[in-house]
């Protein structure tokens, strides 16, 4: 059966499917329908993968990155505007620190409110605060130069050290299923990368077997399989995904 590795960070992938999807797939006129409707669950699925799988890779090339939530003074219920705030600032930082990149989700407050939380990488360390849980240990500089605020341009910006460690990954991604089920953002992205972000390295064919023949005598940290996902099984027959982590052995 052919395979798919993946390699992100410390962790490795490697997927035995039953056939190769069709390179070219060929699409049907559909029926007129509603444009943006409630989202699949594989697709919220798929977008917490590329989000855990591309920050693995930026925790492991980038290092320590600062966790920012941005937040909107005055009215922060138009999605449109805020898709175009956070576009702005993406645009704003490499031009302030080059070799800035940046990962934000869109959350949805109790109260309405719409706000982002993300990790950006490359940028000084010392502009977030230090933490123990919720306690502030001691304060970053932008608490009073405001640079990031600046950036942003529509409002507040709160921002904390990291101990780049992968939970920061899974802790991130867990917005984007809270975000998928409102219905305001039916018509966003949940998931907003910066261009050159870090990516996974994927490798098929002859090369991705015999890269699989050398974790057969580790020991998985998770075995799942397709067995519940029609679609998946679609375009990959039966599959079965084994993931390693090379960090813990």
């Amino acid at each position: 059966m052919p395979f798919i590795y993946r390699n992100y960070g410390k962790i490795r992938e490697i997927s035995e499917i039953e056939k190769v999807p069709d390179k070219v797939r060929v699409y049907h006129p559909r029926e007129k329908r509603v444009v943006y409707g409630p989202r699949r669950l594989d697709n919220i699925r798929r977008t917490r993968q590329i989000c855990v799988r591309r920050l693995s890779a930026a925790l492991e090339e980038f290092g320590r990155p600062l966790l920012l939530t941005l937040t909107f003074q005055g009215d922060a219920s138009d999605a449109a505007r805020a898709n175009d705030a956070l576009r702005r600032l993406q645009v704003r930082l490499p031009a302030k620190y080059p070799d800035a990149h940046s990962l934000f989700v869109i959350e949805l407050s109790p109260r309405g409110r719409i706000h982002f939380h993300g990790l950006v990488f490359n940028v000084p360390l010392h502009l977030g605060d230090t933490r123990d849980g919720r306690r502030v240990i001691t304060r970053g500089t932008e608490r009073t130069d405001r640079i990031l605020a600046g950036l942003w341009g529509e409002g507040f910006v709160d921002a904390t050290q990291t101990d780049g460690s992968r939970k920061l990954a899974y802790y991130i991604s867990k917005y984007i299923t809270k975000g998928a089920g409102e219905p305001l953002f039916n018509a966003m992205r949940l998931l907003r990368i910066s261009n050159g972000f870090p990516k996974e390295i994927v490798i098929r064919g002859s090369m991705a077997e015999t890269l699989a023949r050398r974790y057969e005598k580790m020991r998985p940290v998770s075995v799942w399989n397709n067995d519940k996902w029609e679609i998946s099984k679609k375009w990959f027959g039966k599959m079965t995904k084994k993931t390693y982590d090379l960090e813990n052995p």
